[in-house]
């Protein structure tokens, strides 16, 4: 239940907002998009002068400052060269007209645009304007301490809710914003990425589209667009977005009609917030969509479900969706009952999935009248406690609401509570599994095994969910009750019939051959993945690490005889769990308690991800979780229990390390066969290479032909981390060799860098790099078993062209650089390892301020 204090006319107006692997600027050159007349003015942060003209690239302007100053006719464009950077608030001036929008992007090749507002109230402002399309920038707005920040405002005023002026038509699409330092606690909803509201709460808006943007890491909502009244408001939509590291909402649309939000992956979201949160949600909107979305980890907290149709709301149709391991549940109908002028009617929720929800899988809080659910899937497994139906009291309870052809796969313990809710009606469900008192009549009940093709095996992504298909043996095809008004298909796409009866769960298909069935995800075992999980070994056995006041007890077990202690300051125990499965969610929990005042964490590292710990404390054993995600190409993760200081003692038993959902695709090692010299000169890469952690946005054989292009990113694989993405790597000769490559491109930003490596696996590596650190420098590192040490010279190298080398001799590697080619530097000196089958390939990471373009690469024998 959402239970927010607006002040004056705001409580007629209460929005909460909705968002969703660091996703960084994407280089690209720009192509051409068909314009309504008008004149082209382009903005060059480097080579511009904002006394030029500013109507072609070769007279561009220079600043915002300028751009700001002009009002903007129908059919102008604004074109911001790729690869600058802007500091600031970009307030353009002017509006559109119907089919002559004013258009912003940017021209050239390179990163997208950055707008960097540096703190401001909004990076991009629009007031009392309309007619505008945005696309293609990089958006951030950071500062030391929080305020109301938005990365990009849509303000205004209508003069007035009655006869109020409606403006029209905002389109943002391709953006990064990131970044954007809201408050959390001071009017949150709007605080965030996209905010399109008016500070006086009149700003009446319709058709506004934000499209195919990554929000992120940002405070404290995603999108958030508010139509004022639905009367005048419709054509609001949120789709193909990707969000996620929001601190409180992802998305949500408000006063309007017909809004729409699809096809959106939303993750790791109310993560920074208390209070009352949901990802993807509506409010004040009359036959509102919210389909095709995929909405996982959603943090612990008030709500927390993954959609919600929120009151004064008619018609919600929440459809085709997917949601597992959200703390609140998938769903939820709310109504404040405490105003009787609120409600919430005709919300219908149909062919969904949801896979290991926490919380309660259905939600209803308030009043909420006549809402219809048929036709989902539901599993929760054997480790589960959460509800299938919860109902609780705000001003009311829920009534008339119908339950129809769902398929319940209820392993967990978990029951229904539905409160002093009124006229539930349940018919044709199917309850498989554990069967609770607290399990609702139904005078079509099934309970036989639904045979459901590989149920529990759900991974990431909306099309992982072949295993929730029905075997043709199942007693569940055919066994439902006709709906009216079905919505004429399933969550897979198959066509549900008006007059026949449908099966029971969201797949409508005849049923797969079991003697003929498609690969199949398995789910999860659930098994234990730690070793000495409950130390009953009586030592550390399986745990490779232990130091200072960590030590293995033979009191205070929770279970068993033994337990571990962490005692004084900077006591830990780690143990480095491998078989993993990249792209994969695990558990881990533990059951932990302090003695005398103490205090620790519990936590995981080194997974491909940040690092995640849960706090511990009090006098009796409680069990805590945390949920993590291993990286592209991550196939281990580091458990540890840690004390940082303090007094009094801390006790860990019973670890538990899950996973927790199915391996997208299962385990797949690579080959790697013995390399060979690539010019770079084919559009398609040469099938010696593989990638670690591939994002495939982030390199090409095309855009610079004859070279491989990479674009560094955040990441780096130092000190024991594994998130440095698009390592290029084939096969290393037997014996002594020579790699080399020519690099074209030179860093600008803190830590990036690009060159050479050679690779055991991301604990154990030679490379010889070029870098920005204490300004430009070659540096050449070794790190073995993720204890690394390095050396760097000043890139003295004034051309972006530079060549550079590693020589095997032995288990000696030495590290060259080269300004022509010809005549090589060395940095360091020989430096020893032994290197058990390694790799050799190209690397460029821990940054984003390089665009590397290689040449070549080419592996000389020592022979040669």
């Amino acid at each position: 239940m959402k239970k927010t204090t607006l002040r004056g006319a705001a409580a007629l107006f209460l929005g909460f907002v909705l968002v969703m692997t660091a996703v960084l600027p994407l280089p690209f050159t720009t192509l051409p998009r068909a314009e309504a007349a008008g004149t082209a003015y382009y903005v060059d942060a480097d080579n511009g002068n904002d006394t030029n003209a500013g109507t072609s690239p070769g007279v561009a302007w220079k600043t915002l400052d300028k751009v700001n100053t002009v009002v903007f006719q129908p059919g102008d464009a604004i074109r911001f060269k790729a690869g600058g950077v802007w500091h600031g608030a970009l307030k353009p001036q002017g509006s559109g007209a119907p089919g002559q929008p004013i258009t912003i992007d940017r021209y050239g090749e390179g990163y997208k645009p950055l707008i960097a507002g540096g703190g401001v109230p909004a990076t991009i402002h629009f007031y009392n304007q309309e007619q505008w399309e945005v696309r293609n920038l990089e958006i951030t707005n950071t500062a030391s301490t929080p305020g109301q920040r938005r990365g990009i405002h849509v303000d205004g005023t209508s003069g007035g809710f009655a006869n109020p002026t409606v403006y029209e038509h905002f389109v943002f699409e391709d953006l990064d914003i990131h970044n954007v330092r809201g408050d959390v606690s001071n009017d949150y909803a709007h605080n965030g990425g996209i905010i399109v509201w008016g500070e006086d709460w009149d700003y009446h808006v319709r058709d506004v589209v934000v499209r195919n943007c990554k929000i992120y890491s940002l405070d404290s909502v995603g999108i958030y667009l508010n139509g004022a009244q639905r009367t005048y408001s419709s054509g609001l939509k949120v789709q193909n977005n990707v969000m996620y590291d929001i601190a409180a909402d992802g998305a949500f649309i408000l006063n309007t009609t017909d809004g729409l939000i699809e096809h959106n992956v939303v993750y790791d979201t109310h993560v920074r917030a208390s209070g009352y949160h949901v990802p993807l949600w509506v409010w004040g909107s009359k036959d509102a969509i919210i389909q095709y979305n995929e909405v996982y980890n959603t943090a612990p907290g008030g709500d927390a479900m993954a959609y919600d149709a929120d009151f004064n709301s008619d018609g919600t149709i929440i459809q085709y969706n997917y949601s597992h391991n959200n703390a609140g549940g998938m769903s939820l109908a709310v109504s404040d009952g405490t105003n009787p002028a609120n409600y919430n009617t005709n919300t219908v929720i149909r062919y969904n999935i949801s896979q290991n929800d926490g919380g309660a899988v259905f939600n209803f809080s308030g009043n909420p009248d006549s809402t219809y659910i048929y036709n989902n899937t539901v599993y929760l497994p054997s480790t589960s406690n959460t509800k299938v139906v919860d109902y609780l009291n705000w001003g009311g309870y829920a009534s008339n609401t119908y339950f129809y052809n769902n398929l319940i796969v209820n392993l967990g313990s978990g029951g229904y509570s539905f409160g002093a809710s009124t006229n539930n009606v349940f018919e044709n469900n199917l309850f498989y599994g554990n069967h609770p008192a607290s399990e609702p009549n139904d005078p079509n009940k099934m309970t036989a095994d639904p045979q459901l093709a590989s149920p529990g095996s759900g991974g990431l992504g909306i099309d992982s969910l072949i295993g929730y298909q029905l075997l043709s043996t199942s007693p569940a095809i055919g066994a439902g009750k006709v709906i009216m008004d079905n919505g004429g298909q399933d969550y897979f796409g198959n066509p549900v019939s008006a007059t026949a009866a449908p099966n029971i769960g969201a797949y409508e298909g005849p049923g797969l051959d079991p003697n003929n069935l498609p690969p199949l995800p398995e789910a999860p075992t659930q098994i234990n993945l730690l070793a000495n999980p409950g130390f009953e070994s009586g030592d550390f056995t399986g745990w490779s690490l232990h130091y200072n006041g960590a030590s293995v007890e033979a009191n205070h077990s929770r279970s068993g005889n033994y337990a571990a202690k962490l005692t004084g300051a900077y006591a830990g125990v780690e143990q480095t769990v491998t078989g993993l499965h990249p792209n994969t969610i695990y558990k881990l929990y533990a059951y932990g308690k302090g003695i005398d005042g103490g205090s620790a964490v519990f936590g995981v590292k080194n997974h491909g991800g940040n690092e995640q710990s849960v706090y511990v404390s009090g006098t009796n054993y409680v069990r805590r979780e945390l949920t993590f995600t291993t990286g592209s190409g991550a196939n281990s993760a580091t458990i540890f229990l840690y004390k940082g200081g303090g007094s009094g003692d801390v006790y860990f038993d019973d670890l538990e390390l899950i996973q927790f959902s199915a391996a997208p695709g299962g385990p797949q090692e690579p080959v790697y066969t013995v390399g060979e010299n690539d010019e770079f000169q084919s559009d398609t890469l040469n099938n010696q290479w593989n990638w670690v952690r591939e994002n495939s946005l982030n390199w090409s054989l095309t855009q610079r032909p004859g070279y491989m292009r990479i674009v560094s990113e955040s990441g780096d694989i130092v000190d024991g981390g594994a998130t440095a993405r698009n390592i290029l790597l084939t096969g290393a000769p037997e014996g002594d060799w020579t790699i080399e490559t020519k690099m074209d491109g030179k860093p600008a930003g803190q830590w990036s860098q690009g060159g050479l490596i050679v690779y055991e696996d991301d604990r154990t590596y030679f490379r010889m790099t070029r870098l920005y650190g204490a300004g430009n420098q070659f540096q050449f590192t070794k790190q073995v078993d993720a204890v690394r040490s390095h050396v760097e010279v000043p890139d003295t190298i004034a051309s972006t062209t530079s060549y550079m080398r590693i020589v095997k001799q032995g288990d000696t590697y030495s590290g060259f650089y080269s300004e022509d080619g010809l005549t090589y530097a060395q940095v360091w000196t020989a430096q020893t390892a032994q290197l058990t089958n390694p790799k050799v390939g190209l690397i460029v990471c821990a940054g984003n301020s390089l665009i590397a373009d290689f040449d070549y690469f080419r592996i000389i024998p020592a022979d040669n």
